[in-house]
């Protein structure tokens, strides 16, 4: 741009130069080359003189010549005063010369002629008509300059700004519109490019962020499992069953979660090309009983064997909405976090019913969390202050909140004085 601004101002003086010396050519050539040829015309107009016609014929034609005007005589006979008036030139126009030449008769003197004639010069008016014409094309030019640098050099500087912001992923610096006929348009488009990668980034940021928490969070899944066959296992290996069904029940349990486990593996490969916010829910219809009885199934053995008191409040059996298999994962989830932050002396069960909605109710005895740090319990990622040296990631409450979400439901999270408690709303 600051090219372009130096070539206009060049364009400028060059061309207030070229006038200035046309100007000073065109004068030099109308007041050199017919330098004298005002001298012919005096000449002409005294031979005619010499040769006896009157003056009185001569001045109706001083009009046919181009620069004699005026022509006087005055005779041998006039005073002193007269003849120093005559010589001195009073009488001739302010704006022309004159020349006196001697008039003889018979080689005697008989008085002088005065020629009164205008110094060559140009045409005014033809120069300044060639003057304005000059100026005005010097302004068409410099008018289409302008025009140029406004309408296209300036959108374009803009354009070649953005491939280098683009390259330093400086998405977020919005491109100011442009009016160009030529280019508006095009840097319109090339800032809707510009919010779209922006966009783009933004969505690929959060799906990878989604994707990683969804396989942290599978993997988080697996440690259900692994720690319920890690259970039967050592009370198969220490001979604390002291029945074959016992035994038998172990064994049946442990080929479950083996297969629950094979489930979650499978989801983490899914969660390889999937995301958070894609994994699937299945709506559908289950009754309450079936579901607490599969919960009692997977935990109450583990956690007689852990001496950890289950207690389990009365419920009205419903036929609640929702996804049976992920609202097994939650309750999964909050009892395995009840095992792991409580005191190991009582879990509870309870249910109730509020606005048309069936309440369960999860609590454990134990240190409450920390008011202040409640409002970030079901965020990604986030462990409170209770977690100590306890294993995890902080991803359990996260993926129950969007699994009940999703479910068009939701949970929440009531400090007590000795314990926490997780409500679940569920739709029926």
């Amino acid at each position: 741009m600051k090219a372009f601004n130096r070539l206009l101002l060049w364009t400028l003086l060059l061309g207030l130069t070229f006038i200035a010396a046309l100007n000073g050519y065109v004068s030099y050539r109308e007041t050199g080359t017919p330098g004298k040829a005002y001298r012919i015309e005096i000449n002409r107009i005294y031979e005619q003189v010499q040769r006896g016609i009157p003056l009185e014929e001569l001045l109706p034609d001083l009009n046919r010549y181009s620069y004699v005007n005026g022509l006087s005589w005055i005779g041998k006979e006039a005073g002193p005063d007269e003849v120093q008036r005559f010589f001195a030139g009073i009488g001739v126009e302010d704006a022309s010369e004159f020349m006196v030449k001697p008039l003889y008769a018979d080689q005697q003197s008989t008085g002088y002629l005065r020629f009164s004639y205008r110094m060559p010069g140009p045409d005014v008016r033809t120069l300044l008509v060639l003057n304005l014409f000059l100026l005005a094309a010097l302004g068409a030019v410099m008018g289409l300059l302008f025009y140029i640098r406004k309408q296209i050099l300036r959108p374009f500087h803009t354009l070649q700004e953005l491939p280098y912001e683009l390259s330093r992923g400086q998405l977020k610096i919005a491109m100011k519109e442009h009016r160009s006929r030529f280019f508006g348009r095009f840097v319109w488009g090339l800032d809707l490019l510009r919010q779209t990668l922006d966009a783009q980034r933004e969505t690929n940021l959060r799906l990878e962020k989604d994707r990683q928490t969804l396989v942290a969070s599978l993997s988080h899944e697996l440690k259900t499992p692994v720690a319920t066959i890690r259970l039967y296992a050592s009370a198969l290996a220490d001979s604390l069953y002291d029945s074959e069904v016992k035994r038998q029940s172990a064994a049946r349990m442990i080929g479950q979660q083996a297969e629950q486990m094979e489930q979650l593996i499978g989801g983490i490969i899914t969660a390889s090309v999937s995301s958070l916010q894609n994994v699937e829910v299945v709506p559908g219809e289950f009754y309450l009983s079936g579901l607490i009885r599969k919960v009692l199934h997977n935990h109450k053995e583990r956690l007689e064997l852990l001496m950890v008191e289950l207690e389990v409040g009365a419920y009205q059996d419903k036929l609640l909405l929702g996804d049976e298999e992920r609202l097994h994962e939650v309750l999964n989830n909050l009892i395995e976090n009840a095992i792991k932050y409580g005191d190991g002396k009582s879990i509870s069960i309870t249910f109730r019913e509020e606005d048309y909605r069936q309440l369960i109710v999860i609590g454990n005895s134990g240190e409450p969390l920390l008011l202040s740090e409640l409002p970030h319990i079901f965020t990604s990622f986030w462990r409170g202050s209770n977690a100590d040296s306890k294993p995890g990631n902080g991803l359990g409450l996260f993926i129950c909140k969007q699994l009940m979400q999703k479910m068009g439901g939701d949970i929440y999270a009531e400090p007590l004085e000795r314990g926490m408690r997780f409500v679940l709303v569920l739709r029926y």
